[in-house]
């Protein structure tokens, strides 16, 4: 069970929130001066709650004025209960809409509707105010949310309502099998939403743990800055802690960053982190005075942050009030968001909260153009199932991916265990993910390649070795060019496609079948450079006297690419030399460099062996390819 949790009020102002948890905690969470002379919340408020065993509860106290919007909404993160505050002396108010709808749009699963100051009017007021609740919570997270009525001047059920946070925090709204976020699972955040100066300390920030755990001896850095801090200490509901978890309300104190360089949106994190500046999401409006057009103006709001946006519609022209539809939204400054996270949208005057919804794709793709295909990834991304969430990350990228980067994408802890088989159109090897139709691509290609092959070359049976076609793959990654090609090639063996033949791949249906011709022209060439020992022929002069006996020069070609590679002869650089000249002079090089260890030079070589100047330098730049001996200078060596 987990042990932390995070509480937040709601509601309009003056109707008992503050007035509450200091009855709940004995905390007064109004602590400016000047939240003391207008009487009302103002910033974000602080207390928290131990409810039993070792569980605790953050609470976070919103300011409910109108002008204080951005506030509530930056102090409600990660919030796991909601005491949903409706003074019965004055009923459903202006914030208590607005702040419905937002907490609506942030997904907050489960929430109590506190009914306040009940000790101001009689039973009936308290009947129609509780009457007017239910029809507004109607088709929100609130509508089967219990109702308590409370009294901080008689202290009127303040302890069933410690009791029933307990019972409420502790029930897990999962579904069974469902893919949902773990925050707990997920790498660690913080959004500080305080920072301040402790004379003697440094800068001390407070926040709530979004997700993941951070233990004080990892390294910790801002984004999108990127600046490495040093923790002197942390605390968690005032007490000094070495570790801190989702669900947390911590302070952090540090010794490296001055309070004032912090500004609302920094995040901090132990993991690497890229801030991005275009979104896909699930957009949802309320109750506003005109639809949105396909293009359309706000600002943007998520967690600490806020900077004014464009959005642009997917799969509607115009959205009317109360509707919801897949929008890209673009972003006038980049911001540290993921997959999963919520927002809100106010119009560009700042007056009037439009709506919210969830981001689907943190990294996506600009979707210049509203295509079918652009519209299916978001109905893949919109269904309850990690195998398709990985699919679509898979689908953005040209070439292969891999399972750290979908990680880092979605910013989630992401194991080869955590999802089902993926679709038979997308291929997973070695933490490497690829579409099928690049396999199938790779395959085409490499069937073409053969073809040319095997009709340049059709007395040779064999095919090309891996490292012959690793050259298909070089658009690749280097690290999975190997690896795809691999792959690919096991899978057109067990189709029979291809066929394997002394470690080389060709097609199955090539088949070289020599006529009695065949090898009598075969025999005729392999004889004419078996005859011409240490000088090399001219290529220019076998092919006029094949001629004369009846092989043109295309047939030349072939049969010298034949003998070549069944090693009946040697060539370099277009020069060639029958393999039973070139044998005998290994060892006689090989002796003479053992007897002579100051080297060899090419005039000693040609007397070593009695060739031309020309001939020598092909061998010994053939020896030095095979390995066996090196070059300095004008010398060779042994090696």
């Amino acid at each position: 069970m987990r042990k932390n949790y995070i509480i937040a009020t709601a509601g309009h102002v003056d109707h008992g929130k503050t007035c509450l948890i200091k009855a709940l905690t004995g905390k007064d969470c109004d602590t400016h001066p000047e939240e003391k002379k207008r009487g009302i919340t103002i910033h974000l408020g602080f207390s928290h709650l131990h409810l039993s065993d070792g569980v605790t509860a953050g609470i976070v106290d919103v300011p409910g004025h109108k002008d204080f919007i951005e506030t509530m909404i930056s102090g409600i993160n990660g919030v796991d209960l909601v005491f949903f505050i409706v003074a019965a002396n004055e009923g459903v108010r202006t914030q208590t809409h607005e702040h419905l709808q937002i907490l609506n749009c942030l997904g907050v699963q489960k929430g109590i509707i506190i009914i306040t100051k009940c000790d101001l009017v009689d039973e009936d007021t308290l009947f129609y105010a509780a009457e007017e609740i239910k029809e507004l919570v109607q088709n929100t997270f609130l509508a089967q949310a219990p109702i308590i009525e409370t009294s901080v001047s008689t202290g009127k059920n303040i302890t069933l309502l410690k009791s029933l946070c307990l019972e409420i925090l502790t029930k897990d709204l999962s579904a069974p099998n469902t893919f949902f976020i773990n925050q707990y699972s997920r790498p660690f955040r913080f959004f500080p939403d305080r920072f301040f100066q402790v004379k003697g300390l440094g800068t001390v920030v407070t926040g709530t743990v979004l997700s993941g755990s951070y233990h004080c001896s990892n390294p910790l850095q801002t984004i999108p800055s990127s600046k490495e801090l040093k923790i002197r200490k942390m605390e968690a509901y005032g007490v000094e802690t070495q570790n801190i978890v989702a669900g947390q309300r911590a302070s952090l104190n540090i010794t490296n960053f001055p309070f004032h360089d912090f500004q609302k949106g920094i995040m901090l994190t132990d993991q690497d982190y890229a801030v991005t500046s275009l979104l896909d999401v699930s957009l949802t409006i309320f109750n506003i005075p005109n639809p949105f057009n396909l293009w359309t103006t706000v600002e943007f709001f998520h967690a600490t942050n806020h900077t004014q946006a464009k959005i642009h519609l997917i799969n509607k022209d115009h959205l009317f009030p109360q509707e919801t539809c897949y929008a890209q939204i673009h972003l006038e400054k980049a911001l540290p968001l993921c997959y999963g996270d919520k927002f809100i949208i106010r119009n560009t005057s700042g007056i009037l909260t439009l709506g919210g919804g969830t981001i689907m794709d943190a990294f996506p793709l600009h979707h210049r153009r509203r295509t079918e295909k652009v519209r299916e990834l978001f109905q893949k991304r919109d269904h309850n199932s990690l195998s398709l969430l990985v699919e679509t990350e898979i689908e953005k990228y040209i070439k292969p991916i891999t399972l750290a980067k979908i990680s880092q994408n979605l910013f989630m802890k992401i194991s080869e265990n955590d999802f089902a088989m993926l679709s038979s159109d997308y291929m997973y090897t070695n933490q490497w993910f690829w579409k099928k139709k690049n396999q199938d691509q790779l395959e085409a290609k490499i069937i073409t390649y053969l073809k040319i092959a095997h009709k340049h070359n059709p007395l040779e049976n064999n095919g090309k070795s891996l490292e012959g076609l690793i050259s298909l793959v070089n658009d690749y990654p280097d690290l999975v060019k190997s690896l795809l090609l691999k792959r690919t090639l096991e899978q057109m063996v067990e189709k029979g496609t291809l066929t394997i033949r002394e470690n080389t791949y060709a097609l199955a249906n090539h088949q070289v079948v020599l006529s009695s011709k065949d090898h009598e022209h075969i025999h005729w060439i392999d004889q004419v450079l078996l005859n011409c020992k240490a000088q090399l022929p001219l290529i220019d002069k076998i092919t006029l006297r094949a001629k004369e006996v009846g092989i043109d020069e295309k047939k030349v070609k072939i049969i010298l690419f034949y003998l070549v590679q069944k090693k009946r002869i040697f060539t370099y650089e277009g020069d060639y030399i029958h393999s039973i000249n070139v044998n005998p002079l290994r060892p006689k090089l090989k002796n003479y460099l053992i007897a002579h260890p100051d080297g060899i030079t090419v005039a000693e070589f040609r007397d070593l062996i009695n060739g031309n100047r020309k001939i020598c330098l092909v061998l010994l730049n053939l020896f030095e390819r095979e390995g066996w001996i090196i070059r300095k200078e004008d010398k060779r060596y042994l090696r």
